[in-house]
């Protein structure tokens, strides 16, 4: 029964290992936003608590709507064990590539003549302290212009 038990755990240890070697999502999720119906984007991550991440945000707009130069964002982050982490920050929103050129945290372009996109840096090199699925959410503090909110992460390394 022991030796079993035992093997059980190699075979455990032996799959998460093989997990966490697969390159985790990287590309987009995206949320519309609409203020008859959803009021906060919600988003979910796989991370390894053996890898550091980069996390991103992003937003598109309507330059002939938005009426200021920033978005406040109202994050939660929670962990696979339920944890609840909570972040408020503030993020430029540009009507020009040339507001934008210096801005080494923020890609930003802008598609037929009105609609922006713009993508910010959240956080560089986090480690989560859980390994499993992880759920952020983020609502804006206000709405005016804005289509929908992004998240996105891609592993920076691997922690030491």
């Amino acid at each position: 029964m022991g030796t079993r038990r035992k093997n059980s755990s190699i075979l455990l240890l032996l799959c998460l290992s093989l997990l966490s070697c697969n390159k985790p999502q990287d590309s987009y999720q995206y949320a519309v936003l609409d203020t008859d119906g959803i009021k906060e984007a919600v988003f979910y991550f796989d991370m390894d608590s053996a890898v550091s991440y980069s996390t991103f945000f992003s937003c598109r707009y309507d330059l002939g709507q938005i009426d200021t130069d920033k978005v406040k964002l109202f994050i939660k982050a929670t962990s696979p064990a339920g944890f609840t982490y909570r972040d408020t920050v503030v993020f430029p929103l540009y009507r020009s590539a040339e507001q934008a050129k210096d801005d080494q945290y923020t890609r930003f372009n802008i598609e037929q003549n009105w609609n922006a996109n713009i993508e910010w840096t959240w956080r560089v090199n986090v480690i989560g302290n859980e390994f499993g699925r992880w759920t952020v959410s983020a609502r804006p503090e206000r709405y005016t212009g804005l289509h929908s909110l992004g998240f996105s992460y891609s592993p920076s390394g691997r922690k030491r």
